[in-house]
This record gives structure tokens, sequence and C-alpha cells, in this order.
């Protein structure tokens, strides 16, 4: 089952996640859908694949070490939002002002010890096969 509570740490419930390398499969644009696959360890074929819906940021490389994905506590999210022009800078005299935006948005994160994997998404889903549509 995947954790959604903000603060969440290990979402996934990967056993080793750091064990773990991800790769962006697809980005569907106009669905908001990013899909990424990953792999234990030096295997070419994914051990699953990784959804994220309503994508609205995203900062990665096209592949990392490590699938330990964390949800950032609400306000980190709010301002990441805010520093790349998601939200206004509004949002810090009136706090409901996006709130259409900010109640269903998720910070989803790894952090490395040389930076951090951020995506701002509205949902994530642990898949065991990437859809048939896609590939």
């Amino acid at each position: 089952m995947v954790k959604t509570e903000r603060g969440g740490t290990n979402v996934f419930n990967i056993s080793d996640p750091k064990r773990y390398r991800c790769q962006v499969y697809h980005y569907h644009r106009r669905l908001s859908r990013l899909y990424l696959s990953v792999y234990k360890g030096q295997r070419n074929e994914p051990a699953f694949y990784i959804l994220f819906s309503d994508v609205a940021y995203l900062e990665a490389p096209m592949s990392w070490l490590s699938a330990e994905f964390d949800i950032a506590e609400r306000q980190e999210c709010i301002e990441l939002m805010a520093q790349v022009g998601l939200v206004g800078e509004a949002i810090h005299q009136f706090p409901d002002a996006y709130a259409a935006i900010t109640d269903h948005a998720r910070l989803y994160q790894v952090r490395l010890s040389h930076s951090a994997i951020r995506i701002i998404a509205g949902s994530a889903s642990f898949l065991r096969q990437a859809p048939g549509d896609i590939v």
C-alpha cells in the first residue's frame, strides 16, 4: 500500500530502497503522468514501475540510485510551488488563496547525498507492470 500522508517516509514500502535505481520511463504530457521504471541492483528488467499523476513539477536526472521516496511536509511543498511559480506570492499572506491546488499537491522526494529528486504531483501509485498503451 502506498502511503499518502505528508511527512511519510519510504512511501512505497520498498525493502532496502537504496538498492534500487529509478529511470524516467515515460511522461504523458496531456495527462500529466510520469512513469518511472525501477530496477533492483544491476538487473536490466524493471522490478516495478511508479506512476505519478497530476504532475506539476519535476526536478530529476533521467536516472538515479535509490527509490526511497518520502512526502515532504505541506509547507515545504508550498514553498517549492511558490519558488518555481506554480502559486503566487499571495500564498504567504493568504494561506488558502491556492487551496484548490495546495490541498491536493504532494512533494515526493528522494534525498541523495549530492542532490534531491523532487516531484510535485497529486498522487503516486506502485505498478507491477507498465500499461501496454504507453510502450
